[in-house]
């Protein structure tokens, strides 16, 4: 097996421990233990066991700390997530109003609702968000999130059984329960 290429010295490591000790993000604790661990000379195996992170995750924050040291394995999601924003906080505004104000057969023809309901749906947040903005998320939960921005609340659908007998069957079936 080929010599490790990255190790650290004992000054290395106790500042790794420094900011182990000063974080506050379990993402940022989670790179400073693996790069650490990895720089002492352990096993990828075990380090992959001890933190829960795949191997690659392993090696890209070795390279982010070669590349530049402490800071490169700051997990700064509050940051990224604001860059990779597609809406405007004018737009975040808009969406809100209109979420609020309307429903979606208001606000959407019939060529473009997906849903025939009158609550909003991911689907129909997807078709306005387009048509309205040209904005279109990769992700699906990333429709959520606006929602959720939106103080709207997630709803689970009901679960209907089509096998279930009708409501007037459940009835009839009950009074003659009664009778016997």
């Amino acid at each position: 097996m080929a010599k490790r290429q990255f190790e650290l010295d004992d000054r290395e490591v106790r500042r790794l421990r420094g900011r182990e000790h000063e974080t506050d993000s379990m993402a940022e604790l989670q790179r400073l233990q693996a790069v650490r661990l990895y720089g002492s000379g352990i096993e990828m195996g075990r380090i992959r066991d001890m933190t829960g992170c795949a191997e690659s995750s392993i090696r890209e924050w070795v390279q982010d700390y070669k590349r530049e040291g402490l800071e490169g394995l700051r997990a700064d999601y509050e940051h990224s997530a604001r860059n990779a924003s597609k809406l405007t906080a004018a737009q975040r505004a808009e969406v809100y109003e209109r979420l609020h104000s309307y429903q979606p057969d208001q606000m959407l023809g019939p060529t473009l609702r997906v849903s025939a309901g009158q609550f909003w749906t991911v689907s129909d947040l997807h078709v306005a968000l387009e048509a309205w903005y040209g904005v279109v998320y990769d992700d699906p939960g990333s429709y959520r999130d606006v929602f959720a921005a939106c103080e709207f609340s997630y709803q689970r659908a009901e679960r209907v059984y089509k096998s279930r007998p009708s409501e007037p069957e459940i009835a009839d079936f009950e009074a003659e329960l009664e009778k016997k």
